[in-house]
């Protein structure tokens, strides 16, 4: 066995002999390095319109939750596109817009099973 302690690591390290990236490791993936904005924006919007748009049925049962659902969406993205202007984009700004995407996605999903706890629970004839 060879020591390699004596060998200099990390940016000591010529660019060609630094160990390629994992391509399978989530944080190298395409679109949190070099991705565009709009890669983030959009599939957020349709997942914000989607939302509202279930929201607004559920009206016909619940309003405050329905109502909190729909401000709650429509506020995180206008940070993620408050986000995406204000960064030059990068790992950074596109690892930003993914946590904000997840933030969205997670809290539509909680605010819609709270309203079905709210509805199964009910009193039917109430």
């Amino acid at each position: 066995m060879t020591d390699s302690s004596p060998h200099p690591h990390g940016p000591e390290r010529l660019p060609d002999e630094q160990p390629r990236p994992d391509p399978t490791d989530l944080t190298n993936q395409e679109a949190l390095q070099n991705g565009a904005r709009s890669r983030w924006l959009v599939p957020a919007g349709v997942l914000a319109a989607v939302a509202v748009v279930l929201y607004c049925f559920a009206f016909q049962i619940q309003i405050v939750l329905p109502l909190i659902g729909i401000v709650y969406v429509i506020a995180v993205w206008l940070v993620m596109w408050a986000s995406s202007r204000a960064s030059e984009g990068g790992p950074r700004g596109n690892r930003r817009l993914a946590w904000l995407m997840g933030a969205m996605a997670a809290g539509a999903l909680a605010i819609a099973i709270a309203i079905y706890i709210v509805e199964s629970t009910r009193v039917p004839w109430r």
